[in-house]
């Protein structure tokens, strides 16, 4: 029995120092490689975090884009068509909206502070102080379900009298992402995480009422310049 024994334990493998060294460094190595994945891994989650909100934010500046461009054109279209002052006009003409009569104009001076970029003309109440139209559902081709905009796209319309002394019709408009704030009675240009708001404006330069124009409803347009704001007005 003893003799089985002592034989046993000769057979025995000896476990060397070098043997134990090589485990210890496998677990070190496995243990490098994990921390090499997991980090790995973070990396490949914040970009695909970061590339979400920037489609994110472009979509939102793309839904502000589009409907800050109605409004500026909605304003152009109503003020090509007669505002019911001039004479000879046939029946069923088609009249432009009330709040943008040429007498509802604010006239600005040559260098003089615009009206636009005052921010109570567009905190204010629509139609009090200046020519502001805020376009409704129908208008800003909006559906009825589904998702809109925090705010209907609006528009503001002023006379501005050139060094030369000609009159032409600056248009400023602004449109609003579905994220945007709803309350009106917050500042032109703030917008909530996430939200957009895009200016554009457009200065138009019309010709007088002639007897094609007044058959068709349609003043001439001589010349037209376009531009986006990127410095809104301010509270």
């Amino acid at each position: 029995m003893r003799e089985g024994l002592r034989l046993r334990a000769r057979c025995r493998p000896a476990v060397v120092p070098w043997a134990r060294r090589e485990r210890g460094v496998t677990l070190l190595v496995v243990m490098v490689l994990l921390l090499i994945l997991g980090v790995s891994a973070a990396a490949v989650l914040r970009d695909a975090v970061s590339a979400e909100r920037f489609a994110h934010n472009l979509r939102q500046q793309q839904w502000a884009q589009q409907q800050a461009e109605l409004a500026l054109r909605h304003c152009e279209a109503e003020l090509r068509k007669p505002d019911g002052s001039e004479a000879g006009l046939p029946p069923g003409v088609a009249l432009r909206d009330p709040a943008l009569a040429e007498t509802q104009l604010t006239r600005t001076a040559w260098e003089a502070p615009p009206a636009w970029r005052q921010g109570a003309n567009w905190t204010g109440v629509a139609g009090l102080s200046t020519a502001r139209v805020t376009l409704s559902q129908d208008q800003a081709g909006l559906p009825v379900q589904g998702l809109k905009p925090g705010r209907l796209p609006e528009c503001l319309v002023e006379l501005q009298v050139l060094a030369d002394g000609a009159l032409v019709h600056v248009i400023t408009a602004r449109g609003f992402s579905p994220a945007y704030p709803v309350s009106s009675s917050m500042g032109p240009n703030a917008a909530s995480a996430g939200g957009a708001v895009v200016w554009v404006q457009s200065i138009v330069l019309l010709g007088a009422p002639t007897s094609e124009a007044q058959a068709s409803g349609q003043r001439p347009l001589l010349d037209r310049l376009w531009r986006r704001i990127l410095q809104p007005p301010v509270p």
